[in-house]
């Protein structure tokens, strides 16, 4: 199982770094952004801003998750970590490991003589699983220093605390980890590297626009139950909202899809 977790990890190294990168730097770009609105608020700007920043559009509400304040430290600490950029990196990190964690062995050929080894398919896939719980784990860690910096360098980006802040990246790292989970469960049904990451990323988007139109519309709000980004819900978790709930829900998915997984693999046949 280590030889695996090492192994899936060695493969994606170069991807990883420049995922984790990546977060890092656009949750950086996007508060220092905030400097322009943080700095107007205790000038009493507050009162003349547009419209558009004091009350958003229920449709940018709906594609940043919910609720959005332009004008504190923690509404654009939630912005960063809801906005489509962030998803689409750390959805990247998630699946760089998942994905292709059987598809691509089956697709090469090559699963035979993995498997061979004293592995086992339970701890082929285990090692798999915690290879990408890794991944998201490294990129969540890049997209947290991007923060830090920015509440030592931008201004009022202080007034967040270390102590607010782990509640939100917990709930992104257990989507993340679910969505992976989801991923490897896919890929264990699949013979091929392209349908698995096909099939993972419909189903991703398909959950993502579901919680949008339920966010946008309200009588369809009970759809939003459905779909794993309800369950993270960055500003709430920053104004300390229960969190536990959502967890359970986010943790339930990743260890029903691993288990699923699990049953799976072990049943099929990896000629086909």
């Amino acid at each position: 199982m280590l030889q695996v977790f090492r192994q899936s990890l060695g493969q994606v190294t170069r991807a990883l770094i420049m995922l984790t990168l990546g977060a890092a730097a656009f949750h950086y770009v996007v508060l220092l952004a905030s400097s322009a609105f943080l700095s107007a608020a205790p000038r009493g700007v507050l009162e003349n801003a547009p419209e558009f920043f004091t009350q958003p559009p229920e449709a940018i509400e709906a594609f940043l998750g919910g609720t959005v304040d332009f004008f504190s430290p923690a509404g654009w600490v939630a912005s960063a970590m809801t906005h489509p950029i962030t998803l689409a990196i750390l959805t990247g990190a998630a699946l760089s490991v998942a994905a292709g964690a059987v598809a691509a062995e089956v697709e090469r050929g090559t699963v035979d003589l993995v498997l061979v080894r004293p592995v086992g398919r339970a701890r082929f896939l285990l090692g798999k699983a915690a290879a990408t719980v890794a991944a998201v784990t490294v990129a969540q860690a890049g997209a947290l220093a991007g923060v830090l910096v920015a509440t030592l360098t931008v201004e009022r980006m202080d007034e967040v605390t270390l102590s607010e802040l782990w509640r939100p990246f917990l709930g992104s790292w257990l989507l993340f980890v679910a969505l992976g989970m989801v991923a490897l469960l896919i890929s264990a049904r699949s013979s091929l590297r392209s349908r698995a990451i096909g099939l993972t990323v419909a189903a991703i988007v398909v959950w993502y626009f579901l919680n949008f139109i339920a966010l946008l519309i309200d009588e369809v709000s009970g759809a939003r139950y459905a779909s794993p980004f309800h369950y993270f819900r960055a500003a709430d978790f920053l104004a300390g909202k229960p969190i536990a709930a959502d967890a359970a829900a986010l943790a339930g998915l990743a260890g029903v899809a691993l288990a699923t997984g699990l049953w799976w693999f072990s049943r099929r046949d990896l000629t086909r």
